[in-house]
């Protein structure tokens, strides 16, 4: 344990000190350090295509492959290209930042139509974002290379702020508990949205190569645990090798019942299926786990979070107030169920999941409030887990923009390897350990139960 932590200690300190030293490089450096860093690398392109050339001019006859001498040339082709025109590479990073920022303003127009149109004072918020976003974007995209040393400082300052967040949770690690809680809800740094929305298919990749070495799946392959206690709330990321399902979902598991907010009206779908009517079910444990695995070749992970009485209570707070703005809502086999209408085969998730869990879902929209409408780059699953994990007292996690499933699941299991944090339990649920894992939370909640009783 000792050891753990002391590897800990070195990688916040050591991975800080690079990402700051990076920094203060880029910005010291500036258009001479990236211009040389962009020769550099055409350069090395250059090589790599004359060294190839020669290996295949120098192969026997009968290995000579005309597809990669052609690839080969190519090579070649490309860097002289780029050698004689030097602005298009140093024009690259620049327009992809206009397309960021510009990317940016479509997302931030849209929660602005969806603030607006549902009443939201926060509307104009999002209305500045979207300009400020428009002007930047039109500015860099017409103007690359003016705008490279303001890229590069704006890169260099990012740099030297990541690289603190990691002294900061060196920090948090060392000092006392008593002080910790004043250090926790400040504002974090991460990644940038894009990489991290591809974390939870990073991690569903490490997990299945780890299965698939096991010769036996014994418990501790699939249930760790810091503490021996029974976590007061799980957070469930989902991972999934297919189409959208790679940048995961995520939802709560809170006083026996899971609950779980997207767009699961499938007629109310419009964008590219981007946007919908925002839909919250309650649901048991039992029954979702195996029918979100089996419909979507789903792994899941569950963090489990152990809760003081305040923050519990801040918890049931915020659930009665997003409840109070809803009301009831059932799809197609909720509905002939009530008309006792049978033999039917039902294709929208809402209906099947109606059905796997043995029509104990129950499913609420919304008349008013910020998840009345479901966008995905908004308004999503992981917003309103942060609603009501984040901002309901617990100091779990602060953020400014978009947040994804990929940066929870970065950040618990970052949380979960640090000695005290409120992240006490890691279980993985599959298709090979679903049943096993399920019962056994459930044998442990029967016991927190029974002690509570005595």
């Amino acid at each position: 344990m000792r050891s753990t932590r002391f590897l800990n200690w070195t990688n916040y300190i050591v991975s800080g000190t690079v990402i700051i030293v990076l920094g203060i490089f880029i910005l010291v450096g500036n258009e001479n350090l990236y211009q040389q860093g962009i020769n550099l690398f055409i350069f090395s392109f250059l090589l790599l295509g004359i060294s190839q050339v020669l290996t295949l001019l120098f192969k026997d006859r009968k290995d000579f492959k005309k597809e990669s001498l052609l690839r080969s040339c190519g090579n070649i082709v490309f860097a002289m290209v780029m050698m004689h025109y030097p602005n298009i590479p140093l024009s690259i990073v620049p327009l992809l930042f206009a397309f960021y920022l510009l990317f940016n303003f479509l997302v931030k127009a849209v929660c602005f139509y969806i603030s607006f149109k549902n009443r939201r004072p926060s509307c104009w918020i999002d209305l500045f974002l979207a300009l400020f976003y428009l002007i930047s974007g039109v500015s860099f995209l017409f103007s690359p290379l003016g705008h490279l040393p303001t890229l590069l400082s704006i890169i260099g300052i990012y740099c030297i702020l990541l690289g603190l967040s990691e002294y900061r949770a060196f920090l948090i690690e060392v000092i006392p508990a008593r002080f910790k809680r004043k250090l926790k809800r400040h504002f974090r740094i991460t990644l940038p949205a894009f990489l991290e929305a591809f974390m939870p298919r990073r991690m569903l990749d490490d997990i299945n190569h780890y299965f698939n070495d096991m010769k036996e799946i014994n418990e501790e392959a699939f249930v760790q645990q810091k503490e021996n206690e029974e976590p007061d709330l799980e957070i469930f990321i989902h991972m999934s090798p297919l189409g959208f399902n790679q940048f995961g979902h995520m939802d709560i598991f809170f006083e026996n019942k899971v609950l779980s907010y997207g767009n699961y009206d499938d007629s109310s779908l419009r964008l590219f299926k981007s946007m919908g009517d925002g839909v919250l079910f309650e649901t048991v444990k039992e029954d979702y786990i195996p029918f979100v695995i089996k419909y979507s070749d789903k792994t899941l992970i569950g963090f489990g979070l152990k809760l003081t009485a305040s923050q519990k209570k801040s918890i049931q707070e915020g659930l009665k107030q997003i409840k109070e703005k809803s009301y009831p809502w059932y799809p197609e086999a909720a509905i002939d169920h009530q008309n006792k209408v049978t033999g039917k085969t039902y294709h929208d998730y809402a209906s099947e999941l109606y059905e796997a869990t043995k029509k104990q879902t129950k499913f609420y929209k919304f008349s008013e409030g910020e998840f009345k409408t479901y966008f995905v780059l908004g308004t999503n699953c992981t917003s309103f887990a942060d609603h009501i994990v984040g901002k309901s007292g617990t100091d779990l996690l602060k953020m400014v923009g978009l947040i994804t499933p990929g940066t929870y699941l970065d950040y618990l299991d970052h949380e979960f390897h640090k000695k005290k944090s409120m992240v006490i339990s890691k279980t993985i649920y599959n298709e090979e350990t679903k049943e096993k894992a399920i019962h056994k939370n459930k044998k442990k909640s029967l016991k927190k139960k029974k002690n509570m009783l005595k």
